[in-house]
């Protein structure tokens, strides 16, 4: 039953991001908040829910980059199936 679960995973994450995402916006929020985690500051409860943050925003730039890549793969194949692949 392990591939039921990963089916739910891979669904949850591919969930379109919001219009006005950007990427460098929730990469900085990631620093930010493994910066507020090495300072040893926060309550345990508060580390966690700063982490649980982290990993969501690493998951949405995970996403954003990976469907980047299939645009750039589609632009490539579509490229060499116009002009030929000459290498």
């Amino acid at each position: 039953m392990p591939r039921k679960a990963q089916s739910k995973k891979a669904a949850k994450t591919a969930d379109a991001l919001p219009e006005d995402w950007q990427y460098e916006t929730a990469s900085a929020e990631v620093e930010q908040i493994i910066a507020e985690l090495e300072q040893d500051g926060l309550s345990l409860d508060d580390a966690f829910g700063a982490f649980e943050t982290a990993v969501k925003r690493l998951q949405e730039c995970d996403k954003f980059l990976s469907d980047r890549q299939a645009q750039a793969e589609i632009l490539i194949e579509t490229l060499s199936a116009q002009y030929g692949d000459k290498s």
